[in-house]
């Protein structure tokens, strides 16, 4: 970095000295020290963009299954799992009844640990399932408190 700023000091006095004067043979090592300094900043940015790692893929947990509560009687079954998300239909209380929901969930991170519903934030009045994967576990999160459901097998 002081290397390309004293590159970059150096330069602006030759064009500054070289600007004053008719020499031709000025302008041309004035030139020719701008091609160098910008092949210095070429290579250091080359080689920055060369040390960073690529995202890495992961393979997909294991969602697909049947969940239930740890402390009510709602569950929700997982199928379809894609690279991009899956289907769900979750039978949670609605108005004092157990009813059946269809939604379809989109993933939110790379690792696929975390997944959501697409596109649906306007229809609940700006909340959403939330679902993080946690081996056997998932921790929903929406408008109500938190709720651990359990794998079933």
């Amino acid at each position: 970095m002081k290397r390309i700023f004293a590159t970059t000091v150096m330069l602006a006095m030759i064009i500054a000295l070289t600007s004053c004067s008719n020499k031709p043979e000025q302008t041309t090592i004035a030139t020719e020290a701008v091609e160098t300094s910008a092949m210095v900043e070429t290579d250091m940015t080359t080689e920055a963009s060369v040390t960073k790692e690529p995202e890495l893929i992961t393979e997909i947990p294991e969602w697909e299954g049947k969940w239930e509560a740890t402390d009510t009687e709602e569950y929700f079954e997982i199928s379809d799992v894609t690279d991009t998300g899956f289907s769900m239909i979750f039978y949670h209380y609605e108005e004092g009844t157990i009813e059946e929901f269809k939604y379809k969930i989109e993933f939110d991170n790379p690792s696929r640990t975390i997944a959501s519903e697409i596109n649906k934030t306007n229809d609940h009045g700006v909340w959403e399932y939330v679902f993080n994967y946690q081996g056997d576990t998932i921790l929903v999160e929406s408008k109500h408190p938190d709720q651990i459901y359990k794998r079933v097998v």
